[in-house]
């Protein structure tokens, strides 16, 4: 009964969950990818990350592309940052900007704000370059203007804490406050701080 349990659950791994190293020439120039104790590519990346979520990263010069477990080309070579999957998205981004990768390889936000975060609640934070930050949902769309002081701390999509001209509130990802901004500072637990007092606010 117990190798039967064993096998069951080997079976539920997907076949990127196995093996998979690389290889450095000996000369140090460039790497190889063995998967399944086969070798997948010769010896042509400058950069190889590690495989996550059936992806990896990978160099030929100063520019990154996407490969899957197998060594199947996902993206040109056209990022000058990148990484790695993590619950389906990656941060991309050329020199100047940044955006979020999906598991499709579209680019869910344009390539023009030089810092973003990944989803979380499936809203993305976004800072423009005059250093004000909004908010994206994983859809494209624009959900919170690009206004506030720092990055918006998402708790879900009800329940997202902002700082506007140094004061913090709480709004929606329909950009309704249901706290204006009027506390000298929001706890991650939920209290909100004005005139020496700590008020529950969620």
């Amino acid at each position: 009964m117990r190798g039967i349990i064993i096998i069951a659950i080997w079976g539920v791994f997907p076949s990127w969950a196995q093996t998979w190293r690389v290889v450095q020439h000996p000369d140090h120039s460039k790497k190889a990818i063995v998967a399944q104790d086969k070798v997948i590519s010769d010896y042509v990346y400058t950069e190889v990350s590690e495989l996550s979520e059936g992806k990896a990263f990978v160099s030929q010069g100063s520019l990154y592309a996407y490969i899957d477990a197998q060594g199947n080309a996902l993206t040109p070579y056209q990022f000058t940052v990148a990484s790695n999957f993590k619950h389906g998205y990656a941060l991309v981004g050329d020199s100047f900007s940044m955006s979020v990768l999906n598991d499709s390889m579209r680019l869910v936000i344009p390539l023009q704000y030089p810092r973003v975060k990944l989803p979380s609640s499936d809203l993305i934070a976004v800072q423009s370059a005059e250093g004000y930050w909004g908010v994206y949902d994983v859809y494209g769309n624009l959900r919170l203007p690009c206004i506030f002081d720092l990055p918006p701390r998402i708790v879900n999509k009800d329940i997202i804490v902002v700082r506007q001209n140094e004061l913090y509130g709480v709004v929606n990802d329909c950009h309704e406050y249901r706290f204006s901004c009027a506390y000298q500072y929001i706890t991650p637990d939920g209290f909100g701080y004005k005139r020496g007092k700590y008020v529950r606010l969620f």
